[in-house]
């Protein structure tokens, strides 16, 4: 696919806040929560749930993540770290005890993978900074998993590229239609990670972890 061109776009201004993502769909939820009355906070985890569900290649709930705030009352930026660590049982006698030995992990291997930090840190986020209560922040990205969304095209493009990985994973098949990745402008459903998104928001921490 041939994306080059040659275009000009004029400056952006707006009074009553704005937002910028990689996703149509996700800008729209981001614009929707701060309609509705959150601030930029409650803004920021409402689009990353939505960046996870229509761009799954990029971002999500099993990843990690991080955040600046801006406290305009105070002229002070706080910082969120909700980056993943190694998980408490996961030692170095256990990895050689189970045939992982060396200096590096295999780059595929399931115990490279950190505990995701994401889920604790859009829980702290939201309820350090932001306005609204979390299962309405993440109620936008639910409904986009369950009623499902328009695939885009560079997100199917790098969908595909990832398939022969994805399928060594439990449950590759509800990332997948018919066991390939959704073509461009195809509806993709994801109930599960609705789910998921669900009990964040309705337990916290506690019904994730």
């Amino acid at each position: 696919m041939d994306y080059s061109f040659n275009s000009y776009r004029s400056q952006v201004f707006s009074s009553h806040g704005m937002v910028a993502t990689s996703q149509p769909l996700a800008t729209e939820i981001g614009l929707s929560i701060l309609k509705r009355g959150g601030n930029a906070a409650d803004a920021s985890v409402a689009i990353a749930a939505a960046l996870n569900v229509t761009e799954p290649t990029s971002t999500g709930i099993g990843g990690d993540c991080f955040a600046l705030f801006y406290d305009a009352s105070k002229m002070k930026v706080f910082g969120v770290n909700g980056s993943g660590r190694a998980p408490r049982k996961l030692t170095i006698d256990w990895l050689r005890e189970h045939g992982v030995d060396g200096d590096e992990l295999p780059p595929f291997s399931p115990h490279t993978v950190t505990v995701p930090g994401a889920a604790a840190g859009w829980v702290d986020v939201v309820e350090t900074f932001g306005t609204m209560e979390l299962k309405d922040v993440l109620a936008p990205a639910i409904r986009l998993a369950e009623e499902g969304f328009p695939v885009a095209p560079l997100t199917a493009y790098f969908w595909a590229r990832g398939v022969k990985q994805l399928k060594n994973s439990l449950n590759y098949n509800e990332m997948l239609i018919d066991g390939r990745a959704p073509r461009a402008g195809e509806i993709m459903k994801n109930p599960t990670l609705a789910k998921t998104f669900r009990i964040l928001g309705e337990q916290g921490k506690d019904g994730f972890y």
